[in-house]
Order: C-alpha cells, then sequence, then structure tokens
C-alpha cells in the first residue's frame, strides 16, 4: 500500500517553518560575538561605566550574556590611595532577542534572586515598552558591596508605557519624547529595610558636594505605589509606606520632558517618624524635624518636592 504524502499546504508550511528556523539558528550561530563584546565595552566606557562580561553567545533564539559585571568609573579627581575600589554590580544574565508578536526586541535579565523583563514593540513612530520586575530580593546577589548600602526585602514592578519616538538630524536614530508618553506604572515591596551602610546624599547645608552619612537601620516594610501617565503628565495615585519605624505618604504630579532629568516634580512628601527612632537616625533626624508639620495633620511632617529631577528642591 503506497504511503500517503502530506498535502501541498502542509509540505509548504513546513519547509517555510524549517527555511525560517535554519536561517534564525544560522544567525545567532555566526553572529559576530566578539566584536559585540568591544562594542558594548566601548559604549560602557563612553557612558562612564565599566563593563565586563565573562560568557556571551547564542541563547534560544537570543544573544545571551553570562555573568555581568558593570561598575561606576570613580571620579579621578577626588580618588586618593585611601579611596576603597568601587565594587561591580553582578547580573546572573542578560538575554536580547527578537519579539515576534508584535515585533519588536525582548530583553530578559537575572539577578538578585529574580528577573528583570522588557519588551519593545512598535518599529517606528510611536513605541510600547513593557517592564516587569518579579521577586528582586535584595539580600541577595552583591548589591550591598557594590552600593555601600545593606539592604534586604523583596520587589515587584510593572511599567506599561507608549513613548513617540522623534527623528532628529539626517543620519540619526530617533529619539524618545517623554514629554508624551501615557501609560501606567506600580511599585510593591514586602519587608524592605535598610540594614545600614554609607550613603552619599547632598545637604545644603554643606555644599553641593554629596556627603557621606552613615545609615542606621530603617524598616520601609511595604510600599504600594501607583502612577498613571497621559501625554507627560504623572500623577501619583497612590504611594504609601507604613512600618514600625515610619509612615510614609507621597502626592502629586511630575510634568516629564524629553529628558527625564529636566522632568519637573511637584509632589508633597508627608513623613510620620516614630520618636523613638527619629532619636537614632542622629543627622538625618536632625533635618526630618527641620520639616514643617503637616497643616492637616501636626503628628505628620510635609515636605514639597519641586525643581528638576536632575536637581531637586526639598523645602
Amino acid at each position: 500500500m503506497a504511503e500517503k504524502k502530506p498535502s501541498l499546504w502542509k509540505r509548504i508550511v513546513g519547509y517555510t517553518a524549517f527555511a525560517i528556523f535554519a536561517l534564525v539558528a544560522t544567525f545567532f550561530l555566526t553572529f559576530p560575538y566578539d566584536t559585540m563584546r568591544e562594542t558594548l565595552r566601548s559604549q560602557a566606557m563612553a557612558q562612564g561605566y565599566a563593563l565586563k562580561i565573562g560568557a556571551l553567545g547564542p541563547g534560544f533564539f537570543a544573544v545571551r550574556a553570562g555573568n555581568v559585571e558593570m561598575m561606576k568609573l570613580p571620579n579621578l579627581a577626588v580618588v586618593d590611595e585611601n579611596t576603597p575600589a568601587p565594587v561591580p554590580m553582578m547580573v546572573d544574565s542578560i538575554s536580547i532577542g527578537p519579539a515576534l508578536f508584535p515585533p519588536g526586541l525582548s530583553v530578559n535579565m537575572k539577578l538578585l534572586g529574580g528577573s528583570i523583563s522588557g519588551r519593545v514593540t512598535g518599529l517606528t513612530g510611536t513605541r510600547r515598552v513593557r517592564v516587569d520586575i518579579e521577586d528582586l530580593d535584595l539580600a541577595k546577589g552583591n548589591l550591598k558591596a557594590s552600593s555601600g548600602i545593606d539592604m534586604s526585602g523583596e520587589i515587584e514592578g510593572h511599567l506599561d508605557v507608549t513613548i513617540p519616538f522623534i527623528a532628529g538630524a539626517p543620519n540619526t536614530p530617533a529619539e524618545p519624547d517623554l514629554s508624551q508618553a501615557s501609560g501606567t506604572m506600580n511599585l510593591i515591596t514586602r519587608g524592605l529595610a535598610i540594614n545600614g551602610g554609607t550613603a552619599n546624599i547632598t545637604i545644603a547645608q554643606f555644599g553641593p558636594d554629596p556627603t557621606p552619612v552613615d545609615l542606621p537601620k530603617i524598616q520601609l516594610g511595604e510600599i504600594s505605589g501607583k502612577v498613571k501617565i497621559d501625554k507627560g503628565a504623572a500623577t501619583i495615585e497612590e504611594f504609601k509606606s507604613k512600618s514600625a519605624d515610619l509612615e510614609i505618604g507621597i502626592s502629586g504630579t511630575l510634568k516629564l520632558a524629553k529628558r527625564l532629568e529636566y522632568s519637573e516634580p511637584a509632589m508633597e512628601v508627608r513623613v510620620k517618624p516614630d520618636p523613638e527612632f527619629q532619636k537614632r537616625l542622629g543627622l538625618l533626624g536632625s533635618a526630618l524635624s527641620m520639616i514643617g508639620a503637616d497643616p492637616k495633620d501636626p503628628t505628620w511632617r510635609m515636605g514639597r518636592l519641586t525643581g528638576y529631577l536632575g536637581r531637586p528642591q526639598f523645602r
């Protein structure tokens, strides 16, 4: 009995799928990874970062980098022999590949015991950017060594925005216009805490240069934040935090600019610290006591955040 052949349309679909698979597999297997490694290092250096990639090669229909280290280059003008060597931030893996439905670019990162996944869709004009942060554990990885701050707690976040890309000068890539962005952003933390360390904070009384401040243990607890963005106007629908040490509430707006550092916040920040906790804060506690009382509830302190994100003013 003769074997029945597959119908013509099945053969066409099968051959086409195999051809596409072979083409994509060949692309990733023959990709110039060494050239890409050097290009990425040069671009990071131009932005003031040192980049080291332990492994770079093909993943599952993606380019995959493993054991990635990134470090902010020190300012040589203020570094001396007593300055400790900076520690790079470690990322377990990064994979970058095409997104098919709808077409675009997909990025996935593994770090701090969790993951950050992003997708950019839309090849021209307005593009949609989605980012999901899942189960980042701040006590894992080398966040403490690289940042100087000992933190713990878990973070989840979701960003979904559409951003117009505006063409600039000839032969230059289109740039995002955040002043016309629209979308949503959510943030959730569990058991968030600062357990110590040193932070460089700009304090107006001590001049424009950042001042190293030793951080005490601060329980921030559960944070819930929701932001809605409509044509460049970001409104904080909810931002609250409550723990045994303090309560925080933030409301107001952020007027987005084409470049994020020129965005203008108009926010009210309310803080209600536990008295014993405020005593433990030391210098930070003194700064906190300078914030005026909330007219609606004198048990809270309220300050206003204005200026620009690149040069904020808090009073």
